[in-house]
């Protein structure tokens, strides 16, 4: 090998290190940002910053179911009330949460509801306070939560907001009415059907169970 060939062997030795270290560079953010439900978490718990935990959820005031059907509560791809946190598909029986420490009092608020302790108020502005027998309560799988402001929903919680006379014997029966179809996209009850796909924007990219 004479002289003159020297620099063009380093020259090539060099191009070929730098094509393997983009051609690593970019294989890794390929597969990053590539990542789907495949390798799925398992739902109900969180792995990394993967979370999907689901909730039944009721609203009654004054004996008056609250519904949040309407498009004004629901996310999808071209509306999203919260990223991580909705009702979706036209249900509200369940709530699905995507990430970790969102509480319902922050969910409520990115529909327009605000709860406290003592008070509830609408997305009309119509406000419900604690005063004489009626109060606002918090139930969560049969139990009052006193501090309201810090619950987070966890995997098949059964939830129910409720404000109004708590002497009124239908108050126990509502506590007892929240549906239990979080199981269902939990898919922890099968023999119900598999979990149907989710269409809720953002951070949701749920699949049928296969």
């Amino acid at each position: 090998m004479n002289h003159l060939q020297l620099p063009q062997i380093i020259a090539g030795t060099a191009g070929i290190a730098v094509s393997l270290i983009v051609g690593y560079t970019l294989i890794g953010t390929t597969e990053h940002n590539s990542h789907t439900h495949d390798e799925r978490h398992e739902i109900g718990t969180s792995v990394g910053d993967e979370v999907h935990v689901h909730a039944d959820f009721m609203m009654y005031i004054n004996n008056e179911r609250i519904r949040f059907t309407d498009s004004k509560y629901q996310s999808d791809g071209a509306d999203v009330k919260h990223a991580s946190m909705h009702f979706h598909d036209g249900k509200d029986e369940v709530i699905h949460r995507h990430a970790d420490g969102i509480t319902l009092v922050t969910f409520l608020d990115s529909i327009g509801f605000t709860l406290t302790d003592t008070c509830l108020t609408t997305d009309t502005n119509t406000t419900y306070c604690n005063q004489d027998e009626n109060e606002v309560r918090l139930v969560v799988n049969g139990e009052r939560v006193a501090d309201i402001g810090n619950y987070i929903i966890a995997e098949e919680d059964k939830v129910l907001v409720y404000y109004g006379d708590i002497t009124n014997p239908a108050f126990q029966e509502y506590v007892g009415a929240v549906s239990d179809n979080a199981c269902i996209y939990s898919g922890t009850c099968p023999e119900r059907g598999v979990p149907p796909p989710e269409n809720c924007g953002l951070t949701c990219e749920v699949f049928e169970n296969q």
